[in-house]
Parts: C-alpha cells; sequence; structure tokens
C-alpha cells in the first residue's frame, strides 16, 4: 500500500504469525471505526486516460485530494479500464465508477482514509448489462481511432482502429458524449440499454470549425442497420446504394443473387448474374470483403452470386462511380459483399428451415441415378471420367482415354432415369462468436458459421431451342417438358481478429460448395416429311459444381497520432467449377411417359451441333488468384483566407496473379442400331447394342498465368463545410497479349501452313491496346444542408476479357441454345458521367435521384450468326447508355397515427435508353503496301436503339414493411421489362427475355424476449413465368427484312404472335424458418 504497511488484495500467503493479528483488526474494526459512506465526497477531480487500471486512478486521486487510501497497488493493477474521462466531477462520482465497474469494494473508513479493497468478482451491473456499440467516422466517412465515449457521470471507452467502440452498461437511458482532437463533441442523450440485445449508434463527427449540434437519439433502435447504412452512404466518396442484413432477412431470399434485385438499378439474370445501370454482369465486378473475385462461370465473365448464402452477410453496398483506391475494371458497378466480421457480442444463433413447392413437393421427380454424395454437395461416383475429377489437362485425359480405349473400356451407362417423390426443401445454419477482451489492451474477436441447404424444384418448360422450332402458324415451342432442379450448398466461415485504438488485424476463411444438377426431359415435333411428322425426345442433363476457398488477411495501423493510417491486404481465392459428366440427347422416339423412368423408347441417337451422336461432356475450369494490396493514407489540414481544409492524400499498390486451367473433353455417343429397333434409355448405350465412343480430340485445353500490377494516388479535399472533392488517378499494367491463346493459336496455325514461304506479320494486332493504361477519376460532393448532398462524378475505367475468352474453345451452351465458340475480343473502355441529389429525411429513410451517362468503346456481346446456331463473343463498335434512377424510403411515423407508424415504404425506379452500334472485325486484311502485313478492318452497322443484352428499358422495385412487437409483415415486388437476351447479326432476329414479375411475401414473429424468431414466407404469390422470346414482325416487312429498326414498344412480348424460344413456370413456394439466438 502507499500509506500503510497492510496488504488487502495481493492473492499472496500472509506470514503465520499476522495471522492472529489481523483477524483481531478485522473483529474490532467495525467497532473501532464505524464506516461511512463516500458518496458525500465532493472534492473536484479531473481524470483522462486511455487504457489504464484502477491503482493509477487511485494513484491520481490520492495526489489531487488530502484523503489517505488505503489499497494493494499489484491487485489493483490487474483492474484494467479502456478509458477514463472525468472533467470536474465530484470524488463521490470517481469511486462510484470503480466500485461499479471493477471486482472492489470501498468504504470511506474515517473523514480521511478511503479503503479500496478486493471485492466480489461478479457485479450485478456485469450481469444484467447491455451493450451500445457502434462505429465513430468523421464527415468524410474515415473511420476515426481513439475517439473518448463518455457515459455522463460514469465509464468511458476509446474507439478502437476502425472506429468501432463498445460500452456495457446497466439496463437504462443514457447520455454520451463523444470527444475527438480537432473535432466537436457531440452529445447524444436518451440512448437507451437494455439486457436483451445491442443498441447500435453509428457516429459522425465534424472538424472544430463546424457549428456544434446536439444531437437527441431516442425511440426504436430495431431500424438501426439501415441507419447506420445510409449514414455511411450519405458519407461516402462515391455514388452508392446497399441493403443491410436486416433487410434481407424481411425477405425469402436466399442467397446473394436473389437480394441483389433489391437493390435500386440492379436486376439479376437466373437469380445469379448481376445487371447494374443496364451494363450486362460481365461489366460489373464482383467484390467479396475487399478482394475482386473472378469468374464463376465456364463461358463468361462473371460471378454466380447464388453461392453465398444470405444468412452469413452483413450488408452489400454497390458502388456506382469509381475512386482511385479501387479496381478500374468497372463498368455499371462494382457489388460489394461484406460478410460477418469481428463480434459485438457473444452470441450462438441456430437456425432450421423447411419450404414446399407447389410443382414439386410430393409430385415425381425425376433425376440421373443418385447415391446420396449429392446432398452433400458432390455429384455421383459413376459421374467420374475416367475413374476420377480431377484432371488437370485435356492431353492426360486423351492419353488415359486412348489406353482405356485399347483395353476395351467404356464409360458407366448412367443414362437411366430415377423416379421418387420429392422432399421438401430444407436449411440449416449455426453462427457462434466471441469476444475476448485483453485487460483493456485491446479486443479479440472469434466467429465461425455454417450452412447447409438442399432444394428440389420443378419448372414446366415450354422451348423453341434445339431443333424445336415447331411451325410458323404458331408460337413455334414444339417442345414441352419438365425441368427438374437437384440443388446442394453448403459451407461455412472462420475469422479471428484483434483490435485495438491502433491496430486492427484479422484473418478470415470462406468455404461453399455448390451442386447444381438440372434435368430437362420432354419431347415434341422437330418437323415434317410428307404426311409424318417426327416425334422428338429431348433429354439435357446440366449438372455444375463449384468450389470457392478464400483466405484473407488484413491489416489496419494508425502510425502517428497526427492520424496516418497504413492498411494492407493479402488474400488466396481458388475456385474450381466443374460439368462433369453432362448428357444432351435427341433422338426420335416411339412412347414417352414423363411419370415413369426410362420409358422413351430410342433410336438414332443424336445431340446439337456438336456431335455425330449424343453429347457426354466434361469441362472444368480451376484458378488459382492471388490478391494483394498496400496503401498510406496521410491527413492534413490548412485555410484558404478563412475557409478550412481538410485534407487527406491516399497512395497505393496492389494487384493479383491468376494461374487459370480450362478444358472440353466432348464424346460422341452411339450404337450400331442399323435395324432401327426402339430401346430404352436406360439399356440403349451399352455394349450389347454395339456402343460407339468417340472423343473430340481437338481445341479446348488452356493453361495460362496473367498478372495485374496498379498504382494510384487520391487526394480528398473537404472545403469548408459543403464541398467535397475526391480525385485522382489510377495506372494499371496488364500484357493481355501474352495470354491471348486464341491469338497464338491462329498465328501459329496460319505461319505453320506456309512452311518455308515468309511468315505473315501480325504486329497490328498485338497492339490494339497497350498495356498501361491510366484511369482518372473525380467525385464532387456539395451539402445543401446536413441532411442533403448534390454529387458530380467522373471516371474511366476499363473491361478486359476473361482469361477464358482468350482461349480456343467449341462448346455447347444450353442458355444460348447453340454451339459457342471463341472469338478475337479487345477489352472496352468507358467514360462516365454521373449527377445524383439525395436526402435523408429521417433516420432510415432516404430520397434520392440520380441520372447518368456511359459511352463505351468496343463493348462486348454474344451473337448469333443470322443463319444457324452459333454463338461468339463480338466487340460492337461503340455504346451509349442514359439513364435516371429514382428511390424513396420513408417512414409513416410522422403521421402519429397509432395503425400506420409503424409502416414503412419503399421503392426504387431505374429507367434505361441506350444506343448499341455493332460492327464486324475483320481479321484477314493485308496492307497494300505491305502484302504480308495482316491489318484488322471493322465494317461498322447502323446504330441500333436498344439496350445492351442482359439490359432493360426499366426497372421497378417496391416494399411494404410493417413492424411491431412481436410481430413484423414485408411484402417486396420486383418487374424488369424485356430485355436483350441475344444479340443476332439480323436485328430483328434477336432474343429477348421477359423476366419473372415477383411478389414476395414474408410474416415474422419474435419470441422469448426476441431471442427466437420464426419466419413464413411466400415466394412468387403471383405465379409468374420467365420466358425468352423472338419477336416477329410480319405486320411491318421493312423491320423483318432490318430495312430500319422497331419501336421500343414493337420489341415487347404479343402472345401469340412471337417465337417461344425458352418459358419456365416454378410455381410458389412456401417457407418456414424458425432460429434461437443464445
Amino acid at each position: 500500500m502507499q500509506k500503510s504497511t497492510h496488504r488487502f488484495c495481493t492473492g499472496k500467503r500472509m506470514p503465520y504469525r499476522m495471522v492472529p493479528l489481523f483477524v483481531f483488526m478485522i473483529g474490532c474494526m467495525p467497532f473501532l471505526l464505524k464506516a461511512q459512506s463516500y458518496k458525500s465526497l465532493t472534492d473536484k477531480i479531473q481524470l483522462a486516460a486511455g487504457k489504464t487500471n484502477a491503482a493509477a486512478v487511485v494513484k491520481s486521486l490520492q495526489q489531487q485530494t488530502t484523503y489517505t487510501f488505503i489499497y494493494d497497488p499489484e491487485y489493483l493493477k490487474q483492474c484494467a479500464f479502456t478509458a477514463v474521462k472525468f472533467e470536474n466531477a465530484p470524488l463521490s462520482t470517481v469511486l462510484q465508477y470503480l466500485d461499479n465497474n471493477a471486482p472492489l469494494d470501498i468504504e470511506l473508513t474515517n473523514n480521511s482514509t478511503i479503503a479500496v479493497r478486493k471485492g466480489n468478482a461478479e457485479k450485478p451491473a456485469v450481469r444484467n448489462s447491455g451493450r451500445v456499440t457502434g462505429k465513430v467516422v468523421d464527415n468524410k466517412n474515415e473511420p476515426l481511432p481513439g475517439v473518448t465515449i463518455q457515459v455522463q457521470g460514469g465509464t468511458g471507452v476509446v474507439s478502437n482502429v476502425d472506429g468501432s467502440y463498445e460500452l456495457q452498461l446497466e439496463p437504462g437511458k443514457y447520455t454520451l458524449t463523444f470527444s475527438y482532437i480537432s473535432f466537436e463533441s457531440r452529445q447524444v442523450t436518451g440512448v437507451e440499454v437494455t439486457t436483451t440485445g445491442i443498441t447500435p449508434l453509428n457516429i459522425v463527427l465534424k472538424s472544430a470549425g463546424s457549428r456544434l449540434k446536439e444531437v437527441t437519439v431516442t425511440g426504436n433502435y430495431k431500424k438501426a442497420s439501415i441507419e447506420g447504412l445510409y449514414a455511411l452512404q450519405k458519407n461516402n466518396a462515391a455514388i452508392t446504394d446497399g441493403i443491410s442484413a436486416d433487410l434481407i432477412a424481411r425477405t425469402p431470399d436466399k442467397n446473394v443473387g436473389e437480394v441483389l434485385k433489391r437493390i435500386s438499378g440492379l436486376s439479376t439474370l437466373d437469380n445469379k448474374y448481376v445487371v447494374v445501370r443496364g451494363l450486362s454482369e460481365r461489366y460489373n465486378q464482383a467484390v467479396l470483403n475487399g478482394q475482386v473475385m473472378p469468374s464463376t462461370e465456364l463461358n463468361r465473365k462473371n460471378f454466380s452470386f447464388d453461392i453465398i448464402p444470405s444468412n452469413i452477410i452483413e450488408n452489400i453496398t454497390v458502388i456506382k462511380t469509381l475512386t482511385p483506391d479501387r479496381s478500374a475494371e468497372f463498368g455499371g458497378g462494382l457489388v460489394e459483399v461484406n460478410t460477418l466480421d469481428i463480434p459485438a457480442e457473444n452470441f450462438l444463433n441456430i437456425s432450421a428451415g423447411g419450404s414446399y413447392n407447389d410443382k414439386t413437393t410430393g409430385k415425381h421427380f425425376l433425376s440421373l441415378p443418385l447415391d446420396g454424395k449429392e446432398y452433400w454437395a458432390r455429384p455421383s461416383d459413376h459421374r467420374k471420367l475416367l475413374g476420377k475429377f480431377d484432371w488437370r489437362s485435356k492431353d492426360d485425359i486423351i492419353a488415359a482415354f486412348n489406353a482405356n480405349d485399347a483395353k476395351g473400356n467404356h464409360f458407366n451407362n448412367n443414362w437411366g432415369i430415377t423416379n421418387f417423390n420429392a422432399q421438401p426443401s430444407q436449411n440449416y445454419q449455426v453462427s457462434i462468436g466471441r469476444v475476448l477482451p485483453q485487460h483493456g489492451k485491446g479486443q479479440f474477436g472469434i466467429i465461425a458459421s455454417a450452412n447447409y441447404r438442399n432444394t428440389l424444384a420443378t419448372q414446366d418448360v415450354v422451348m423453341g431451342r434445339a431443333g424445336f422450332e415447331g411451325n410458323r402458324e404458331n408460337d413455334e415451342a414444339a417442345f414441352t417438358g419438365k425441368r427438374y432442379g437437384f440443388t446442394t450448398n453448403l459451407g461455412g466461415m472462420a475469422g479471428i481478429g484483434y483490435r485495438d485504438a491502433k491496430n486492427r488485424i484479422s484473418f478470415q476463411s470462406i468455404y461453399q460448395r455448390t451442386l447444381d444438377q438440372q434435368l430437362l426431359l420432354g419431347s415434341g415435333a422437330t418437323g415434317t416429311y410428307g404426311s409424318s411428322t417426327y416425334k422428338t425426345a429431348g433429354y439435357f442433363d446440366q449438372t455444375a459444381m463449384t468450389t470457392l476457398w478464400q483466405h484473407q488477411l488484413r491489416g489496419e495501423h494508425v502510425l502517428s497520432n497526427s492520424g496516418i493510417k497504413l492498411r494492407w491486404m493479402g488474400s488466396k481465392i481458388k475456385l474450381d467449377r466443374q460439368r462433369p459428366d453432362n448428357h444432351i440427347l435427341v433422338s426420335d422416339y416411339a412412347i414417352a411417359d414423363a411419370t415413369v423412368p426410362n420409358s422413351y423408347n430410342l433410336s438414332r441417337p443424336a445431340s446439337v451441333d456438336v456431335s455425330s451422336g449424343a453429347l457426354r461432356s466434361w469441362v472444368r475450369a480451376l484458378e488459382n488468384n492471388y490478391t494483394w494490396d498496400v496503401s498510406v493514407q496521410v491527413p492534413f489540414k490548412f485555410n484558404i483566407d478563412r475557409i478550412p481544409l481538410s485534407n487527406s492524400f491516399k497512395a497505393g499498390y496492389g494487384g493479383w496473379s491468376k494461374d487459370r486451367l480450362f478444358y472440353v473433353f466432348n464424346t460422341a455417343n452411339g450404337v450400331d442400331n442399323s435395324a432401327g429397333y426402339y430401346l430404352p434409355v436406360a439399356n440403349f448405350f451399352t455394349p450389347e447394342n454395339g456402343l460407339k465412343t468417340t472423343a473430340d480430340r481437338f481445341g479446348d485445353n488452356y493453361h495460362r498465368t496473367a498478372s495485374l500490377h496498379a498504382v494510384y494516388g487520391m487526394f480528398d479535399n473537404k472545403i469548408g463545410d459543403k464541398f467535397r472533392l475526391v480525385w485522382g488517378v489510377r495506372g494499371e499494367y496488364y500484357n493481355l497479349n501474352s495470354v491471348n491463346a486464341a491469338l497464338d493459336s491462329m498465328f501459329s496455325t496460319i505461319n505453320h501452313s506456309r512452311g518455308d514461304k515468309e511468315q505473315y506479320d501480325y504486329t497490328d494486332m498485338k497492339s490494339r491496346e497497350p498495356n498501361f493504361r491510366l484511369f482518372p477519376s473525380a467525385n464532387l460532393t456539395y451539402s445543401l444542408s446536413p441532411s442533403m448532398n448534390l454529387r458530380l462524378a467522373y471516371a474511366e475505367s476499363i473491361i478486359r476479357p476473361d482469361l477464358r475468352e482468350l482461349s480456343s474453345f467449341k462448346e455447347y451452351d444450353f442458355e444460348l441454345g447453340g454451339l459457342y465458340v471463341s472469338s478475337m475480343v479487345r477489352s472496352t473502355t468507358i467514360k462516365h458521367y454521373d449527377f445524383r441529389y439525395e436526402w435523408y429525411p429521417g433516420p432510415g429513410e432516404m430520397v434520392s435521384f440520380s441520372a447518368f451517362y456511359k459511352r463505351m468503346a468496343y463493348p462486348m456481346e454474344i451473337y448469333r450468326e443470322a443463319s444457324n446456331n452459333v454463338f461468339q463473343l463480338r466487340n460492337n463498335k461503340l455504346a451509349k447508355n442514359y439513364g435516371i434512377e429514382a428511390e424513396v424510403r420513408k417512414s409513416l411515423r410522422f403521421t402519429g397515427v397509432k395503425i400506420l407508424r409503424d409502416i414503412t415504404l419503399y421503392g426504387n425506379f431505374t429507367y434505361l435508353d441506350a444506343r448499341v452500334t455493332p460492327m464486324i472485325t475483320n481479321f484477314n486484311g493485308l496492307d497494300p503496301n505491305d502484302p504480308l502485313k495482316v491489318i484488322v478492318t471493322e465494317d461498322v452497322k447502323a446504330e441500333e436503339k436498344r439496350p445492351q443484352s442482359g439490359a432493360s428499358n426499366y426497372m421497378v422495385n417496391a416494399g411494404f414493411y410493417y413492424d411491431t412487437k412481436p410481430v413484423s409483415f414485408s411484402l417486396v415486388y420486383n418487374y424488369v421489362t424485356n430485355r436483350m437476351y441475344r444479340a443476332n447479326e439480323i436485328y430483328a432476329l434477336g432474343l429477348f427475355e421477359r423476366p419473372l414479375e415477383a411478389l414476395d411475401a414474408q410474416l415474422a414473429f419474435h419470441l422469448l424476449k426476441e431471442k427466437a424468431e420464426v419466419r413464413l414466407n411466400v415466394s412468387n404469390l403471383l405465379n409468374s413465368f420467365s420466358m425468352v422470346y423472338r419477336n416477329r414482325f410480319d405486320d411491318d416487312p421493312a423491320i423483318a427484312e432490318g430495312k430500319k429498326a422497331p419501336a421500343t414498344k414493337q420489341l415487347l412480348y404479343k402472345a401469340g404472335t412471337d417465337a417461344i424460344d425458352y418459358k419456365a413456370s416454378p410455381g410458389r413456394t412456401f417457407s418456414i424458418t424458425a432460429s434461437y439466438r443464445f
């Protein structure tokens, strides 16, 4: 002790001879020195400390008062506090703080002595406490580390390096003060704390030059996650839109692909691929926890968002304007998906659910044979290629195929169909989080999650693809059948992180695996011969397994008191996408009953444009993707006359390296059925029938490594209270020609065929685009008021071909309905111009209006050749997109009417007016002045008034939310008008899509003090369908002959006139999910 020779709290063994004296003193003390309350002490105390302990606090009190303190400094050093701050506070208030927040007992033993003794380890305030958590940022959205958050008359903490904080308080209402050097303090009153959950409170601090304004936060905190998202959105450097976990939970959406269509300006294709502001999936980057994701598809540049379950998402933000610190591969937007991070409190969540589909559950369900692995998102062993799935090269496959063929070994006969009654779909999820305080020095957090979902879905299908065109007197869709979808998703996430006022380091791993088996089975007429009609069966098995594994280590550090920040990130993604043993069969048939397996009796098997017999194919794309980024941000301030400028400069280096292999292995399967006997499908492809298997030995074998390096510099200038300018430039180096296998193949083939003759000069083809490019950007924000912004933005960006699109390939693509072949393409460059007005009238409310213009040079689209079912990715000459967006989210609380005040209305609308200038690129031209020099020529066509593939002229989202304890109800609507599905060389022959018109509802019950929740969902209340069609212009021959372009209204679907290419009716789905939070 300081003024006594006795130790009360050491926890060490006391000398034996002192025990009698100690017992005597303890027994007599109540009579000799009657304890007095310290609550009457009024000495004024000044105390401010960051990470400290009770010993240091008591020592400071001893120095500021005349009292004698009796205590054990060794024990009190173990009683740590994150931050302590008292300004001219009574001594009694400080002692009360120590008494309530540490295992101490404090007594005023006489008029001049205060004893601070070891007390109970468990205080009632700790047992029954609630939490206030949130993030403190400045008006540029930069996190503020080291902010003191003080409870009036009590405890305090300091914000972490990422601006996050956590206060542990008894239930009640509090006033909090947020203070930071050179920033105005902000006081928030009426912060309500309960023991049933977290009270979230995000705070924006203004620089010292701003007007002081007291802010009062009261009432309902259920909308806090939405409020936090919009607060960050208002102060973001770029134009953004988003959706929080709270809103996601109000929809029946199972994965991110389904969620995205709820965001303003977004639509989705097949609930997987996103279209942002009229630009299709290839123009939009997916970013998972800060890392740009590779393409998940085998023959497209896009990311399949359906592989990420919605229940691990914290929020989704769509960045619609570019800043230099983001990837320059930017078209419509960057879709940033952030998963759960370091938890704010300990939790254990468990949920389970099931669903019923009125076209599927309890009805006949057909599939290729199942062996049980499908329920764990793995294909059956019978789909293996020559005994295994893990092939790395087509050359290795051919060698093994030749060896097996010589021995007379053939593939498994797995054409037979299994029939069973479809069980309800099921889903399960468990997540756990733990917070481990480090005695005032920081905080460790651990989080883990596992998810599982199995879904069976039957759709009624009408189709005019694959030879089933029918006749011109009707809709031309001769094929009718059913599509049976068997999908399993499973995965997990684990992460650990540490944060304090100066540092934040986290490591996270995410694993997701999806098996998607789609069997389309049906029949129709493919043509006539005389008075006879060909009856043809169609058998299309499309199975894909996608495995995604991401590991990421990232850190953030405050390097000085002036606020210099260092951020770094390293990440690896392994993406494995396989199509194991897909089957395609088109054949004459004698008998067919869709409810009886294997009843199709076949003859003369064929496929579609790929092989001479039935097709069995194995396809794989395996990619290892390494990404890194490091940046330093330096703040600085100065004045111009009386106008203060708060600035920062950020410089960084980043890049990625991708190692990707890809192959397609096609086989043709036939039998020696010269007599024309009709055989059951299960017994058709057998050695007894003279099975013949032929392998395609050419092309479709690619393995390259590509890398990109980027540097950038960015200024963030806050000019007074009204203006903010974020501007800079990004430079990227990428040698596209080094990974362009399509070019290499063409050069090698042509020059090799010339033998000893002089070789052609392809210099022009190799220099169509530079390796190093600069991308400037600027975002200007003007604050009309604290709740209103005007924004202007300009940026330049690029969309490069994916590695897959630079290979030489030939593959049947069911979605296209034909053969997809490689071509030579170049990068698309884009100039962006944006304007936005936004108003945030209240917590969780917003009104916004945006206008944008995008000018694209050499945009890419997949075109169908005019006279056959062959598709190629090509460059157009130019595309121009003009668009507007409007969004409103408004609570009816202002009415004061009891039945209305818990209602929130939401809606957004996007309109797009677009122009496309097609062209055909000729790579066979020769320079007249140099006959050996190959030149590239462009045949530019007339401008077409239409959106690009995947885009629509307008989109509408609307929502109705009713929240009242313990029941909530939501109704959400999504409508997308017809959109270009696939372009054609002859405009009038292009395909359009009418997407499903979605109306979904949810009724949720919050029970057991909101620890339990039961959600009832209904999807597709309107029983809508989606359809791909081709317009007919029989009433306007000029359009049919390509002499003039159709009006926008003429491109809408006309029942009974337009030709159906593909129509799917998924039915309604009813689901229930129960969850409990421990």
